[in-house]
Parts: C-alpha cells; structure tokens; sequence
C-alpha cells in the first residue's frame, strides 16, 4: 500500500533529518513572506528582498520534493517482484517472451 504524500511528508519528517531541517526552514520563509505580504506598499527593496525569498523557499521545496520522489521509488521498488520486468518508458510493462 502506497503512502499519501501528507503522510510521507509527516513520516520523512520524523525519520530524516535533512527532510526536517528543510521543512523547518521551509516554514520559517513562509513566515517572513508573509510578514512582507501584510505591508500594504512595498518599497522596490523590500518587494526584491521578497522575491528572494520565494525563490529560496521555492528551491527549499524541490528539494524536499526530490528526497519525497527518492523515498516514493524505493518504496515502489520494494513492492515490484525481482522477476517483472518493471515498466517500460512509457509507463507500461511488457510482457516476457
């Protein structure tokens, strides 16, 4: 049985620290975002400062979604027998013979 990505995200986050860290500051760049969306003008500073910081958490987040995708196919592999040949490309098995 394949896991949802929310409890993925929740069991990576317990179990791997890198994910745990990442998540953290994750957040912690979504606060400060925030913090810059509830001023009403911003100067072209601040408005380039929050750019900067959606872009790092955005990367923070491919991360995150990279170590998720990693997990996702071991997980896929294990559940795979050793004798199928997996699938093809194209995401369809082929049949032997």
């Amino acid at each position: 049985m394949n896991e949802t990505e929310a409890q993925l995200f929740a069991r990576l986050k317990e179990e791997n620290t890198d994910f745990c860290r990442l998540a953290e500051k994750h957040r912690e760049f979504d606060r400060k975002i925030s913090e810059f969306d509830r001023i009403y003008y911003l100067t072209s500073d601040q408005e380039r400062k929050r750019k900067e910081l959606q872009k790092t958490k955005l990367k923070i987040k491919d991360e995150m979604y990279a170590i998720m995708r990693e997990n996702m196919q071991a997980q896929d592999a294990t559940i795979i027998p050793s004798g199928s040949p997996g699938p093809s490309q194209d995401g369809r098995y082929q049949r032997k013979g």
